[in-house]
């Protein structure tokens, strides 16, 4: 299969809570980029290609919490991946410097926030 990805992920384990229809659980971060993340979220027979969500993620720590709404946009055995289509604003920054600390390229990472920008 040919590489679509338009953003650097990154590997990263923090204590993650998703929300699918109203019914919270613990979830397993196996990665996140920029513009989503790859979950493990246990039993959640009922989910769906294109269910909407919520992700939480807390920094360890620190009393940084990120949140998100997404959006289930593939799954593969017990891993999740959503799409992050909403998230304020103090989220955005924490995500991108965690983007930038645990990767090689910095500056890649600076890059893709304009594709964040332009992307529909």
């Amino acid at each position: 299969m040919t590489e679509m990805r338009r953003f650097s992920r990154v590997n990263f384990d923090a204590e993650s809570f998703v929300e699918f229809g109203g019914v919270r659980g613990e979830a397993h971060l196996m990665d996140i980029s920029l513009r989503g993340a790859l979950i493990a979220a246990g039993d959640h027979p009922s989910v769906k290609l294109g269910d909407p969500c919520k992700l939480t993620i807390h920094l360890d720590g620190s009393n940084v919490v990120l949140r998100f709404e997404a959006q289930v946009v593939h799954m593969e055995d017990d891993a999740i991946g959503v799409k992050f289509v909403r998230e304020d604003l103090d989220t955005m920054i924490h995500l991108r410097k965690l983007m930038e600390y645990n990767t090689a390229d910095p500056d890649e990472i600076r890059k893709e926030l304009g594709f964040l920008i332009d992307a529909p």
